[in-house]
C-alpha cells in the first residue's frame, strides 16, 4: 500500500479522515489524530468482528508514525440473506427470573420486557461467519480504512504546511537577529575596557594605573563574557532546525530536541553576558523559542 504521509514535507499530528466501501455490505472508517508524544492507536470495531481491528491498525500503521488516532469501523449489512442470530436460552431465562425476582422485591411490573431481555449482553449472538464473508470483510475494511488514512494524511499534511510557514518565520528572526548579536559581541572587549577603566578612575582619582594590567583584567572580564561558543552552536542548532523542515521524514522529536538545545544556549548568553542590547535580545529570542517549541508540540 502506498505510504501518503511521506515525501511531501512536515506533517502535522492533528487531522481527520473518513473512508466507505461496499453496497449490500458496508463498512464505514473514521480517524481523528491528536497530539501524542508516541504513536497511540485507539481502534473501535464491533464486537462480532473483533478479527478487523490488525488490519485496520496495519493500514494506519503505514500511514501514521505519531499521534493518538482514535479509529472508529462500523459495518451495515442490507443483504435480503440475513446472518443467521443465536438465542442464548440459558442466559435469557436467567435473565428474566432476575428480572422477576426484582419486580417482586420492589412492588413493580416491568414494561418492555421482551424488549429488554434481548438488549442485555450475550443474549443474541451472530453466528460465526462463513470463510467467504470473512474475506469480503476484509477487502472492504482495508478499502475504507486505507481511504480515511489517505484523507487523515491529507489534512496533516496541509496542516503541517501551515505550520512550516509559521516556524519558517520565527525561525528566521532568530538567525537575522543572530547576526546583529554575534557584531556585538565583537565589541565587547573594548566594552569591558573601557567600563573598567571608567570604574578604575572612579575609585582611583589621579593615581597612576598600570596599563598593563588594566589589560590584563579587561582581558579576564571579556573571556568570562565570551559567548562565541554559544553564537556558534546556536548558529548551527538554527541550521539544522531549518533543514529539517525541508526533510520527508517525521522530525517531530528532533526539532523539540533542537529547540531545547537552542534554548540552553541562549540562557547561556543571557548569564554571561552584561550587555544591555543583549540581554534584551536574549528575552525576545526566548519568546520566540518559546512559540517554536509550542508549535513543533503538533509537527509528526
Amino acid at each position: 500500500m502506498m505510504k501518503w504521509g511521506y515525501g511531501m514535507g512536515l506533517c502535522s499530528m492533528t487531522g481527520y479522515g473518513y473512508g466507505q466501501a461496499g453496497n449490500e455490505v458496508v463498512v464505514t472508517v473514521e480517524m481523528r489524530s491528536v497530539n501524542h508524544r508516541y504513536s497511540d492507536f485507539f481502534i473501535r470495531v464491533p464486537r462480532e468482528y473483533g478479527f478487523l481491528e490488525d488490519k485496520v491498525r496495519g493500514v494506519v500503521a503505514k500511514n501514521v508514525r505519531r499521534g493518538r488516532v482514535e479509529i472508529s469501523v462500523t459495518i451495515e449489512d442490507f443483504r435480503e440473506d440475513p446472518r443467521t442470530v443465536k438465542i442464548d436460552w440459558g442466559l435469557l431465562q436467567g435473565y428474566d427470573a432476575a428480572v422477576s425476582q426484582i419486580g417482586e422485591r420492589l412492588g413493580v411490573e416491568p414494561t418492555n420486557r421482551a424488549d429488554y431481555l434481548l438488549s442485555l449482553p450475550g443474549v443474541l449472538e451472530p453466528v460465526a461467519m462463513d470463510e467467504g464473508d470473512a474475506r469480503l470483510l476484509n477487502d472492504l475494511v482495508e478499502a475504507a480504512a486505507s481511504q480515511a488514512a489517505r484523507a487523515l494524511v491529507d489534512m496533516r499534511m496541509a496542516e503541517g504546511q501551515r505550520l512550516a510557514l509559521v516556524l519558517r518565520k520565527d525561525l528566521q528572526y532568530l538567525t537575522d537577529s543572530l547576526d546583529w548579536v554575534t557584531e556585538l559581541a565583537r565589541n565587547l572587549p573594548e566594552e569591558y575596557r573601557e567600563r573598567l577603566e571608567a570604574r578604575i578612575a572612579e575609585l582611583v582619582g589621579d593615581m597612576p594605573v598600570d596599563p598593563n594590567r588594566l589589560a590584563a583584567e579587561a582581558a579576564i572580564l571579556a573571556d568570562r563574557a565570551n559567548i562565541d561558543e554559544e553564537l556558534v552552536r546556536l548558529r548551527s542548532h538554527l541550521a539544522e532546525f531549518s533543514l529539517a523542515l525541508e526533510g520527508d521524514e517525521p522530525v517531530g522529536r528532533k526539532l523539540d530536541f533542537l529547540i531545547q538545545e537552542m534554548n540552553r544556549e541562549v540562557n547561556t548568553i543571557g548569564s554571561k553576558s552584561s550587555n544591555v542590547a543583549i540581554s534584551q535580545w536574549v528575552v525576545e529570542g526566548k519568546s520566540v523559542i518559546e512559540k517554536l517549541r509550542e508549535q513543533v508540540q503538533n509537527v509528526e
